[in-house]
């Protein structure tokens, strides 16, 4: 018999403002799947968020959630009207989304000279929250900082994620990250309220993800997997969560 679901927030009422959580980041730094954890965390809890898959080189969003918003091409312009289709979408529904732009950041920053998307947000009742992923490369964080520069998408709510699941075989998370988070942008960033989060590697990733399952349905014994791979998924998201807690960001999340 399934377990009982995880323990999460309260669930949040019909008056609680949608949240547009963009996805930022490099390539191959886990994204994807922290923003994944995000739909599934709110689908647990009872909540349909939109799904928005804008990545143009992997569409890994698309394929865990098919129906997903997409763009008809990577071109700039169809990125863009994609982001004003999901845009009138959140105005007209009420739903929360969670948007992954891959490494289309360029259609973010010429959307935003049409429109100052952070202004629109909030003008139309609307909560955005900034998802930047890095892995310990110095490029990981260059990129980052990159988009932040730009202005196209500066919020008020930024989560900084360091995902230790993509540090080499080898290296401490001290080890890894002591770079990234000495850099002086990343403390100014910090300074300026941005909230840090450490996402811990899942050692039994790659099993839950061939399952093509939610990460809390095989935590709570709803898809059939076995009793190492349930526990692992069950602990690693227990962790987020009292992390996410930590960093007081759990009312920012859809």
């Amino acid at each position: 018999m399934p377990k009982e679901s995880l323990t999460l927030e309260k669930p949040k009422t019909t008056e609680t403002p949608p949240v547009l959580v963009v996805g930022l980041g490099r390539g191959s730094v886990g994204k994807s799947t922290c923003l994944a954890e995000l739909v599934w965390r709110a689908q647990a809890a009872g909540r349909d968020p939109i799904v928005a898959d804008f990545d143009p080189k992997s569409r890994t969003l698309s394929m865990m959630f098919p129906g997903a918003a997409t763009p008809a091409t990577e071109e700039t312009a169809d990125m863009k009207e994609a982001m004003t289709g999901l845009l009138n979408q959140m105005v007209s529904t009420r739903r929360s989304a969670v948007l992954d732009l891959g490494t289309g950041e360029r259609a973010l920053v010429e959307y935003g000279r049409d429109m100052p998307l952070v202004k629109f947000c909030e003008r139309r009742g609307i909560e955005p929250v900034a998802l930047f992923v890095m892995g310990p490369d110095d490029e990981d964080w260059r990129h980052v900082e990159s988009i932040w520069k730009t202005g196209a998408f500066n919020p008020s709510r930024v989560i900084l994620a360091l995902n230790e699941g993509v540090v080499k075989g080898g290296m401490t998370v001290a080890g890894a990250f002591n770079r990234t988070i000495n850099q002086p942008g990343f403390k100014a960033m910090m300074e300026a309220g941005a909230k840090f989060l450490l996402v811990q590697r899942l050692a039994a990733m790659a099993a839950a993800k061939e399952t093509g399952a939610s990460f809390y349905d095989i935590a709570i014994g709803k898809v059939a997997q076995d009793p190492v791979t349930e526990f692992m998924t069950e602990t690693w998201l227990g962790d987020m969560e009292a992390r996410r807690l930590q960093a007081k960001v759990t009312e920012w999340l859809p």
